[in-house]
């Protein structure tokens, strides 16, 4: 009797381990994405700021346009600027090959952001590291970087879009310094809810793509506390996703009626389909918020997916080519919401 208890528990115990695997991979597993082939070069850059030593990829393709825009492309939470190379699918560097763009992936302080929430347990901000002013000096020193040959910089035409608590940092670039980009893109990320906001907002209307999925096991569209790894939640609460654009259209000027815009289902297998709203009129900074209805905490590509245990990721919104369509309309000046 004692003999066949204890080998019952250790079929239990083996199948328990085996489905907890099991489970791990399911959630946790993501399929592989081959890199797709691209012809411009990677450097790394390292520099001291701060009293810290920082680091950024610049990806510089065979043909920059003359002057070439920055697009500053910031990871997520506990990630890495090489990381976001794959989590993007390269997206961005296949932009830059077609259209001469600079693509900057800056390394966060021990893969955090210290972005504009008040609340955090984690190395960036607890050291209140100023990941604004690092950001400036990237932009800076692209403008003398040997690699570029002398290669003219827009330091006029730099971009932000960040996933995560990378699109938490390129929020703050909007609230805290507007003279720096010309629009942000946050993926996955609203602006910090009241209590928890530790940014200066310059009230300077900017130009604003949001791009969130309402079903976000992480950060609620519908806004409250984020979720985090580890016993307490450490991240704050968060606006929901129409207040976020809310207040920078607001900003802009624009009453409460966009244009819309429904997504083709073109993936009806993913579980999502999406929506755009717009605030465009005359010369004022553009608004937009791409809604993932069923989308996780993902980053939409055609093919790409990220692991389920963030959600669904969307396959019918390429939210690289639509973030880089938002900031070309902010370069040719014109807004056209067809």
């Amino acid at each position: 009797m004692r003999q066949w208890l204890v080998q019952s528990i250790a079929v239990l115990v083996v199948l328990a381990l085996a489905g907890g695997v099991a489970l791990w991979w399911w959630g946790l597993h993501a399929p592989a994405f081959p890199q797709p082939p691209v012809t411009g070069k990677l450097e790394e850059r390292r520099f001291e700021f701060g009293g810290l030593s920082r680091s950024f990829l610049v990806y510089i393709p065979l043909r920059l346009a003359d002057p070439a825009p920055v697009v500053l492309v910031l990871h997520g939470a506990v990630s890495s600027a090489a990381g976001m190379r794959s989590d993007t699918a390269w997206a961005f560097e296949e932009v830059a090959d077609r259209d001469g763009a600079l693509i900057v992936y800056p390394q966060g302080f021990e893969g955090d952001w210290n972005d504009c929430r008040a609340t955090g347990d984690f190395a960036a901000r607890e050291r209140s590291v100023d990941d604004v002013g690092f950001l400036r000096a990237v932009v800076a020193r692209l403008a003398g970087d040997p690699a570029l040959s002398g290669q003219q910089v827009a330091t006029d035409e730099v971009f932000a879009a960040g996933f995560s608590n990378g699109g938490h940092m390129a929020l703050r670039l909007a609230l805290e310094a507007p003279d720096l980009v010309a629009g942000v893109a946050a993926i996955a990320a609203s602006l910090p809810a009241a209590g928890n906001q530790g940014c200066r907002e310059s009230g300077q209307a900017v130009p604003v793509l949001l791009i969130n999925g309402d079903e976000d096991p992480v950060s609620p569209y519908e806004g409250g506390a984020v979720w985090s790894v580890g016993l307490f939640n450490r991240r704050g609460a968060v606006l929901s996703a129409f207040a976020t654009v809310d207040y920078f259209r607001t900003l802009a000027g624009y009453p409460a009626l966009p244009f819309e815009h429904r997504y083709p289902d073109g993936d009806p297998l993913d579980g999502t389909v999406a929506s755009r709203r717009l605030w465009s009129a005359g010369d004022r900074p553009e608004v937009d918020l791409i809604t993932i209805y069923g989308g996780g905490h993902t980053l939409p590509h055609p093919q790409k997916s990220m692991p389920r245990i963030l959600g669904r990721t969307s396959h019918d919104v390429p939210a690289v080519e639509e973030i880089w369509r938002f900031f070309g309309r902010q370069l040719l000046g014109g807004r056209d919401p067809s």
